[in-house]
């Protein structure tokens, strides 16, 4: 039988605790869910619910059939309920690729790591309508206190998110103390409806979802009257599951910034997006969303609609 030796006890020591803290870091990677990258058999595409069904299924069509031909992959549309359930989808490995607003993708990355991918050119000089009933009385926001509101989805950036902090900002309004009822009607087209069929009497909304009701005829140009614009603002971003295989991240970045409104096949997919073209994306793009997010404490709270 061989003695251990003291050299050899210690040796065997080191060698232990070496293994240890291997082990131990292998498992603090893995529960950190920084380990391998994956690569989906199936692209799960999931887009902001800012619209009716149909409506967002018209609109993206195009551009999933391109996605698909580009990165040889069949595409999966996957449409949330609501704007937090976009975010915890995207947080449970539910979807690869995600459309967000500039407050969900800041809370997706703040809380999940989300990476920001494309953008359009539009999303960087956004804007948001305040508007009423074509026969309402008053011409600015102050003529309606003690009159009903209606924001979008809590979780809205141009729905709810901007248009709270520009009505503090530029109108020291507090809607909760300034207007008699504030509600919540969760999709901008919702809350032109509203408005237009005296639901309430003033509504807030993206301005382009506006434009293109109007544009497709869901929306008269007499239905409703726009009284403030506000301010401009980032807004929509295309961001990834940060574990998605880097190759696959490369080629849908590059899909997007490789359509190109002079090709004909190109400018129906833009034409439908709202866009011109695509430009990359960074963290820092979003850094005033983030202040007011945090200054509006829903960073840390996904609420319900």
């Amino acid at each position: 039988m061989i003695s251990k030796t003291p050299a050899l006890k210690g040796y065997l020591a080191i060698v232990l605790v070496f293994v240890g803290i291997v082990v131990a870091s292998a498992l603090f990677v893995q529960s950190k869910g920084l380990t391998a990258t994956y690569t989906p058999k199936v692209l799960r595409i999931g887009l902001l619910p800012d619209e009716s069904e149909a409506s967002i299924r018209a609109r993206v069509s195009p551009l999933l059939d391109y996605l698909s031909d580009e990165t040889d992959l069949d595409v999966e549309l996957i449409l949330p309920e609501s704007y937090d359930a976009l975010v915890r989808g995207v947080a449970n490995d539910e979807m690869d690729i995600a459309y967000f607003g500039g407050l969900t993708f800041v809370q997706s990355h703040n809380l999940h790591d989300v990476e920001p991918l494309v953008m359009r050119d539009v999303d960087t000089y956004f804007t948001s309508y305040f508007f009423t009933h074509h026969d309402a009385d008053g011409s600015d926001i102050k003529a309606f206190q003690n009159k009903a509101i209606s924001f979008g989805s809590r979780l809205s950036t141009s729905g709810h998110l901007m248009p709270r902090h520009f009505l503090d900002s530029e109108h020291k309004i507090y809607p909760e103390d300034f207007f008699s009822e504030v509600h919540y009607s969760g999709a901008h087209d919702k809350t032109v409806y509203w408005v237009r069929d005296k639901k309430v009497d003033l509504g807030v909304a993206n301005s382009e979802i506006i434009r293109r009701m109007k544009a497709d005829g869901r929306l008269n140009e007499n239905d409703i009257r726009i009284i403030w614009v506000s301010p401009p603002y980032h807004d929509y971003v295309w961001g990834v599951n940060q574990r998605l295989d880097l190759q696959l991240k490369r080629q849908l970045r590059d899909a997007f910034l490789g359509l190109d409104s002079a090709r004909s096949e190109h400018e129906i997919i833009l034409g439908k997006l709202g866009a011109g073209s695509f430009l990359p994306a960074g963290v820092e793009d979003y850094d005033d969303l983030y202040a007011i997010a945090k200054k509006l404490n829903v960073l840390e709270i996904v609420p319900h609609e």
